[in-house]
Formats: structure tokens, C-alpha cells, sequence
């Protein structure tokens, strides 16, 4: 679904974020049609306006959950794209379903949700879209890798003598 998707759009806020910003930085590579929504001070609806049923979104959320990405799901379904939720649970409202949902416990010995489980499942989705792209998904991690290496992007420190 998503490798045949027109755009795929990702969505997530507050906490959720920080993974859905992991998964667009790492899996764009892959998949290059993959936007994080929403951007800058957007809201994820602005971002959806051009979409289309030839598009896919992921949202990722978890209790409580987010109303912004709550109305974001159901601004996607009225638009007719397919929705993958990443979630706590099956039923996150009950105004609109997912075409696929991966669940994932978030249960903690402290006050906040745990991550680790979630954060797993979008490194083998990673792993997934890397290995089902083929030599062009490879293709472009090494241009990025080449890009990144070629402007000195990361430090090297000097050895000791």
C-alpha cells in the first residue's frame, strides 16, 4: 500500500512526534513519496488539502490521544485515502476506521507512555520499505550517504598521536 501510494503522508503530535519525525528522516530514503505532516506551524488538515484517494497516511497516536490527529484521520477518510494507524489501541474513535492498524503497548512502570515497542515496529517497517524498494531504495540511501559525506556533514575526530 504504501510503495504504490501516490504521496504518504505521516502524521503525529506531541510525544508521537519524535517517532514520526524519525520515520520520515530515516524511511524518506526508501520511500521517497513520504511527507511529514503537519510542517513548520501547519496544522496536518492544511497539509491534506491536495490529497487525494491515490494517497495514503499514517497516523500515529496514542492515549490520550491527539484531537488534531483524530481530525486528521477523518479528514483523510473523507478525502478516500487509506489510513494506517499506529496505536495503543484497535479503537481510537469511533468516527472512522483504519485500513491497517499496528498495535503497540505503551504500557511503563513510570507516569508516560514507553515508546521502545512503537519505535521497534517503525524500524522494521524501515527494514521493510529498504528491502521491497530493491537497488533504487539502495540506490538512494547511498546518494544521500555520498551527499552527506561529501559536505562533511558528520565530524570526524582526529586521532591521537
Amino acid at each position: 500500500m504504501l510503495l504504490e501510494a501516490r504521496v504518504v503522508y505521516l502524521t503525529a503530535v506531541r510525544a508521537s512526534f519524535a517517532m514520526a519525525y524519525y520515520f520520515h528522516y530515516v524511511g524518506r530514503m526508501a520511500l521517497p513519496t513520504l511527507e511529514l505532516v503537519p510542517r513548520h506551524t501547519n496544522s496536518a488538515i492544511d497539509e491534506l488539502h491536495s490529497a487525494s484517494a491515490a494517497d495514503v497516511m499514517i497516523a500515529i497516536t496514542f492515549n490520550p490521544y491527539s484531537r488534531e490527529t483524530i481530525d486528521a484521520c477523518k479528514f483523510a477518510r473523507r478525502k478516500g485515502m487509506k489510513l494506517v494507524l499506529l496505536s495503543d489501541s484497535e479503537l481510537v474513535a469511533p468516527d472512522f476506521e483504519a485500513d491497517e492498524t499496528i498495535i503497540v503497548s505503551v504500557l511503563s512502570t513510570h507516569h508516560f507512555g514507553c515508546y521502545a515497542g512503537a519505535t521497534a515496529v517503525l524500524d522494521v517497517l524501515i527494514s521493510l520499505l529498504v528491502a521491497r524498494g530493491g537497488d533504487a531504495a539502495k540506490a538512494r540511501i547511498r546518494a544521500y550517504e555520498d551527499l552527506r559525506r561529501e559536505n562533511q556533514v558528520y565530524w570526524v575526530g582526529q586521532k591521537k598521536r
